[in-house]
């Protein structure tokens, strides 16, 4: 290792164990309250009475502020030091948490408890705002070489450990505990990263402070109006319609305020993002990717556990036990993924998986439209492989990312690549949405038929829902597959590869500086201070 580069690293680094906790178990709980909130809808819909556009924003409130103040919490990370914002966010997510599953005691301002709910789950999302991004960045400005790739690949591990995970701990908490617990449990999850991250990322700070520049606001409020523009009409086009009035507006005012930041940037001497780094290959290329693997495959997996549940059948335990071999499939992907990286490069390896990965998506489509619950064995050809290439893909595309910016802006950089993701997720949700929704449609008209016959028994019925959401759920797999599929083009036309370390002649021990993903992602191009990186890009 260069020993000017590991000095400043290790110095830098503090305490790499409780870095390390930190910034995972805060991914993990704000990961996990994306979907563990899925399987609580229905008794979150009896206690507090709530309707089922009520239910849609518990969820969507979350994702919204998320997005929405994304951007601004990587930046704010840059400026004033990652440690100051990171353990602000967990704070303000801890709050929320508690404000969350405190929602059926108490009523503010004289709103019902459902409305409690959803402003608390805003608060929740401002947090997570800052979390998901500066995890990220913390893993990356901490450490250097094998110890960065050990922890890249733990992070991209563990994200999709809390995606997966979140049906069966949420489903698990709700019938053993009560649904406010999908909540609360983040509690005392979060005292331990904040010790974690007050004891061990000391230097974080003062790091930020020879750097500081002036905050840029008018980019700030442009790209959060965008983003909050964009992400309600992606929200509420299913419920409005596509083409009506109100959504069509959000669409045009999203695409004008965006107009709007790339001018206020351009002329800006204090960019929140450096629009150059777009025209870098590798930058434009990663975050891209980014998009499309959240429209595809992010995507897919909120509509598999829609269709375990509601196609199939199952309670929301026996779903999230039913989606463990997708789980353990991430673990092994991992390490993997970092192997195949050092063999035969980023672009090769990264562009490789997400082609098997469109494979694992199409392999959904052979589910059984009539089958019962026994007949969700049909669904782990897709899962094993998907899991798998989902946790390779991960670590990989969220260090291109980082590794593409200049490394004072790291935090900017790695909410970019987030930003884009849950962007790309609402929208392939949106999509599948749209193609549930004309599935069911046409079961609506074929109940009615026979309704007219007298025909339509309760039996019937229910085997029409049934068929329409296995339908839904093959044409979505269809889509996911071919979205993926265009992720892997756009790696080979984009990314560059970055040098690979030597795989390591025998097992690695269990320290953090074993390489488990063993790639130096030290080798990655270096940024200077203009925001170009050297040497290619």
């Amino acid at each position: 290792m260069p020993t000017t580069h590991a000095s400043h690293a290790s110095g830098r680094a503090g305490k790499p164990g409780l870095i390390m906790l930190a910034a995972l178990l805060g991914l993990f709980i704000a990961l996990l309250d994306v979907t563990v909130v899925t399987v609580a809808l229905p008794t979150i819909s009896t206690d507090l009475h709530a309707s089922f556009s009520d239910l849609e924003w518990v969820a969507n409130a979350y994702m919204l502020a998320l997005a929405v103040f994304i951007v601004t919490a990587g930046r704010l990370g840059d400026l004033y030091g990652q440690r100051r914002v990171y353990t602000a966010g967990v704070s303000v997510f801890l709050i929320g948490s508690l404000a969350c599953g405190s929602a059926a005691k108490f009523s503010v301002f004289g709103w019902s408890h459902i409305a409690v709910l959803h402003a608390a789950r805003v608060v929740q999302g401002i947090g997570g705002a800052a979390i998901l991004p500066l995890s990220l960045a913390i893993i990356y400005s901490s450490f250097e070489g094998k110890k960065r790739a050990v922890g890249l690949m733990l992070w991209g591990a563990i994200g999709g450990l809390a995606t997966a995970l979140g049906p069966l701990i949420g489903g698990f908490l709700v019938e053993k505990a009560g649904w406010e617990w999908i909540f609360l449990v983040n509690l005392p999850i979060g005292a331990v990263v904040l010790v974690a991250a007050m004891a061990g990322m000391r230097a974080h700070d003062r790091s930020a402070r020879g750097r500081r520049t002036s905050l840029d606001l008018p980019g700030l409020v442009t790209v959060s109006a965008a983003l909050l523009c964009l992400n309600l009409a992606l929200v509420n086009g299913s419920n409005w319609g596509w083409t009506s009035g109100k959504d069509l507006g959000l669409f045009v005012a999203a695409v004008a305020l965006t107009g709007l930041f790339l001018v206020v940037e351009a002329r800006s001497t204090a960019p929140i993002m450096n629009l150059s780094w777009f025209r870098r290959p590798s930058f434009g290329g990663s975050v891209l990717t980014g998009f499309l693997l959240g429209a595809g495959m992010f995507a897919a997996l909120f509509y598999l556990s829609i269709y375990l549940q509601n196609g199939l059948g199952l309670t929301a335990m026996q779903t999230g036990v039913r989606l463990l071999p997708l789980t353990l499939m991430l673990i092994v992907g991992a390490p993997l993924g970092g192997r195949l990286v050092a063999r035969f490069g980023v672009r090769t390896a990264l562009s490789a998986a997400l082609a098997v990965m469109a494979v694992g998506l199409a392999l959904f489509t052979l589910i059984d439209p009539h089958g019962g619950s026994g007949s969700w064995t049909r669904l782990l050809p897709g899962m094993l492989v998907t899991g798998l290439t989902l946790g390779m893909v991960m670590p990989i595309s969220s260090e291109l990312t980082v590794a593409a910016a200049p490394q004072d802006q790291v935090g900017v950089a790695a909410s970019a690549g987030t930003m884009f993701r849950q962007v790309g997720n609402a929208m392939g949700i949106a999509l599948m949405g749209a193609l549930m929704t004309a599935q069911a449609t046409s079961a609506h008209k074929a109940a009615a038929h026979l309704a007219q016959k007298g025909a339509l028994t309760p039996q019937v019925m229910e085997t029409l829902q049934r068929t329409a959401v296995a339908h839904g759920t093959q044409h979505g797999a269809w889509y996911a597959a071919a979205v993926t599929l265009a992720g892997a083009v756009c790696v080979l036309v984009f990314v560059r590869d970055l040098k690979p370390a030597a795989v390591p002649s025998q097992a690695p021990a269990a320290t953090y500086d074993a390489p488990a993903a063993p790639y130096d992602a030290a080798s990655a191009p270096a940024a200077d201070s203009r925001g170009t990186n050297r040497p290619v890009g």
